[in-house]
């Protein structure tokens, strides 16, 4: 999360939306003071070149992932009402295939190893074994939605939402508004779905349901909507 008075503009950081990235990259044109919040885990926020490219500052009274009513509660008036506020929205049933490869990402279940009867022309599907965890993350789990990020009062509450289907494009957009060059994002914590499936094919009827009941904000005011591969 940033609120940056250098440039007038609070980045409300939603979660598994690549904020991570959007907050490493913008918080190098914060100084003096301007609000950054600190990454936590070292091992897996580092660039490809195991570059630390995050700068924290003077975040003692905020957290990464802050609700935007929050800080509308701890920032003056004139800031929330003037700065230019933004977030980042993602198709909610990606978002949850990327939540549950996070959060499961020391499983050894969603990585299966071939048998012995495998290399004797039996199929080796490894996609089955991941939608059976998959279904009891969903269906069986607490699995909230980004709804604090950017509404509130069932409306939105930021001036931009930036989709992740078209990040760089929604970045560029921000940025025209806020006076500053577009940055190059770093790739933080990606790289956890390495067989290339697309969203769609970890479904099925009843966890298709059950994401779509709980984000339906995301469906009614960012138009989302569950799309085949």
């Amino acid at each position: 999360m940033i609120i940056c008075h250098t440039h007038r503009f609070i980045f409300i950081k939603s979660r598994k939306t690549a904020g991570t990235s959007l907050e490493s990259a913008l918080s190098h044109h914060c100084s003096g003071d301007d609000v950054v919040t600190p990454l936590g885990d070292y091992r897996v926020n580092r660039d490809r070149d195991g570059n630390w490219v995050h700068r924290a500052m003077n975040a003692d009274n905020f957290e990464q992932h802050d609700a935007a009513a929050v800080i509308r509660s701890r920032v003056p008036a004139d800031v929330w009402r003037t700065y230019f506020k933004f977030s980042i929205a993602r198709n909610p049933w990606d978002r949850m295939v990327s939540e549950f490869f996070w959060k499961h990402r020391n499983d050894a279940a969603l990585r299966p190893r071939k048998r012995f009867y495998h290399r004797l022309g039996v199929p080796f599907d490894e996609l089955a074994q991941q939608r059976v965890i998959f279904a009891d993350f969903v269906l069986r789990g607490t699995r909230e939605n980004n709804d604090r990020f950017y509404v509130i009062d069932d409306a939105l509450c930021v001036d931009y939402v930036i989709r992740y289907e078209n990040l760089l494009y929604g970045l560029a957009e921000v940025c025209d508004r806020i006076g500053l060059p577009v940055p190059s994002l770093p790739a933080l914590k990606a790289g956890l779905r390495t067989a290339g499936h697309h969203y769609s094919e970890y479904y099925d009827a009843a966890t298709r349901q059950s994401v779509a009941a709980r984000h339906q904000n995301d469906i009614r005011l960012l138009g989302y909507a569950f799309e085949e591969a």
